[in-house]
């Protein structure tokens, strides 16, 4: 079996995984997880079936091996190919994420018993998610009233059309729902790798293309750091548009807004989650409590400088602007 541990530590830039570059030259994702964590094994599973279901779209990186959790190492570990390459360079290398997430969305849905999780309803799943966060984090997190009041406005209107959108077919496909430009590797011959699989299921394929493009993404790790103009966003959709059949591009269409207006919402609430769960005391009744405690103080200091500032009234009333 591999030791997760020989190798060089990556610093680290997130709350689920940490990276060892082996000797061998490929890459241990070491999953967080409490000790005595009861799910953390199924995480693991999942996450290693993910890995397995998109190899063949080319563009994330292959599995080698399960380290199955144990003492020591809670959450277990994937073994998987090490990608060169760099983060994206945007706004010239979003053609090769729409790529990527064309090619993605193009795979055939994994069967009903497959451990990959499967929404029924995007639009109505993902408000409902959003409303669980607000309800949990969003007076703790933000103090200014009048931002607070934007956030829930935004909120109200996406109430408003749940009775109409949520009974309306969604198209389904493989979705990455965490596709903020930081999450993919771009390597020397143009192709975007998209290299955190932990949150992958049958969903929308609108969250994706919002998720890579809204100012809550491509401005929150410091590698990528770039403001997209509507231009921008407008011809990666386009791009992305353009690869589809036209009866699939037709389908997706009207999903484009209203989805893209919930995942700035559910980033929001992320942000506000962060916000307040990383700042509050370890409790032993939370085993899915995030923690800051293990990023390298550079990132934690700009995501908490990105978070104060995506929670400015005036940044939240310049996102919404794009749609009202």
């Amino acid at each position: 079996m591999v030791d997760p541990f020989d190798g060089e530590a990556l610093p680290a830039t997130g709350t689920a995984h940490g990276h060892v570059r082996l000797r061998d030259g490929r890459l241990a994702r070491i999953a967080y997880a409490y000790e005595n964590d009861p799910t953390a094994a199924a995480r693991l599973h999942q996450q290693a079936e993910a890995f397995r279901y998109l190899e063949p779209a080319g563009c994330t990186p292959r599995l080698h091996e399960i380290v199955e959790p144990h003492r020591g190492l809670p959450g277990g570990a994937l073994i998987v190919d090490f990608i060169e390459g760099h983060a994206p360079r945007l706004p010239d290398e979003l053609d090769a994420l729409a790529e990527s997430l064309a090619a993605i969305h193009a795979l055939p849905l994994p069967p009903a018993v497959s451990p990959i999780p499967r929404q029924a309803n995007p639009f109505l799943e993902t408000l409902q998610a959003v409303e669980v966060n607000a309800a949990r984090f969003l007076d703790t997190a933000v103090p200014d009233p009048e931002a607070r009041a934007e956030i829930a406005d935004e909120l109200g209107a996406m109430r408003a059309l749940a009775p109409t959108l949520g009974t309306l077919a969604h198209p389904l496909t493989i979705a990455l729902a965490d596709t903020h430009p930081g999450n993919f590797i771009v390597d020397g011959k143009g192709t975007a790798w998209f290299v955190d699989l932990e949150k992958v299921h049958v969903g929308s394929p609108a969250i994706d293309l919002a998720h890579a493009t809204l100012p809550t993404s491509t401005l929150w790790h410091p590698d990528v750091g770039t403001l997209l103009t509507r231009a921008d966003v407008q011809g990666f959709y386009d791009d992305y548009l353009a690869l589809l059949a036209r009866d699939r591009a037709m389908a997706l269409a009207p999903w484009l807004v209203p989805m893209r207006r919930l995942t700035w919402l559910r980033t929001t609430l992320f942000m506000a989650r962060w916000r307040v769960e990383t700042r509050a005391p370890r409790d032993p009744a939370n085993a899915g409590q995030w923690s800051d405690s293990g990023l390298e103080p550079r990132m934690r200091q700009h995501i908490d400088a990105r978070i104060d500032e995506c929670f400015r009234r005036d940044t939240i009333r310049a996102i919404r602007s794009e749609w009202l």
